[in-house]
């Protein structure tokens, strides 16, 4: 069993959405997968895949809110893997995931508001031991500026730390998917579809091992 967390240090840079498509993925290759979600005022993925079952999308993709680590480790058995969305804001608790964790993935914008609070809570992460080696910062929800793109990638090269080796677009056709619960590449556009075929194969790579 594997576990792969998203966390961030401020909300709307794609981290609910990057944990479903991930479990979406895995689901797809025939594992076990359960989505713990951690954001107790949003819920985004646990009312995602209430929406899911009602339109009947297969594979179905288990979801579940958690307030404790503690409960979260009472219903690991039988899962392949556990992908955890935390809260907005980091916090003690999302230390405690972070150690708990195979793979901890940081999505951020390209923008300076979205990279400095990442890159000061990969830093805050990184001085545990535990975690160090675990982080990858996820450029998501990206524009189509290749300077702004380059700048944000050396930046995080810069700071030391890993990057997914494919970025995350923000595309209006990702949003309407989720809201009748389908993520990545299962969406009809073709080229949504390549995109979200590039981020998913990146991220089972490191989430599975």
């Amino acid at each position: 069993m594997r576990v792969a967390s998203f966390v961030g240090q401020k909300g709307g840079v794609g981290k609910s959405t990057l944990a479903r498509v991930l479990a979406v993925a895995a689901a797809h290759q025939g594992h076990q997968v359960l989505i713990g979600d951690f954001d107790l005022e949003q819920l985004s993925c646990v009312e995602w895949a209430a929406m899911r079952l009602r339109q009947g999308v297969e594979p179905e993709v288990e979801a579940r809110a958690f307030k404790s680590l503690k409960k979260l480790r009472k219903t690991l058995e039988g899962y392949d893997l556990v992908v955890v969305d935390t809260r907005g804001l980091a916090d003690e608790l999302t230390e405690d995931i972070s150690k708990e964790s195979d793979v901890v993935f940081l999505p951020t914008g390209t923008s300076m508001d979205d990279l400095r609070p990442t890159l000061a809570l990969a830093k805050r992460l990184a001085k545990t031991k535990a975690v160090s080696n675990k982080i990858v910062i996820v450029l998501s929800k990206t524009g189509r500026s290749e300077r702004l793109l380059e700048q944000a990638e050396a930046l995080i090269s810069e700071a030391g730390f890993d990057m997914l080796n494919a970025v995350w677009p923000e595309r209006d056709g990702f949003q309407a998917d989720l809201d009748v619960g389908r993520a990545g590449s299962e969406a009809s556009n073709p080229h949504l579809k390549l995109a979200a075929q590039h981020v998913e194969t990146a991220m089972l790579t490191l989430a599975l091992g």
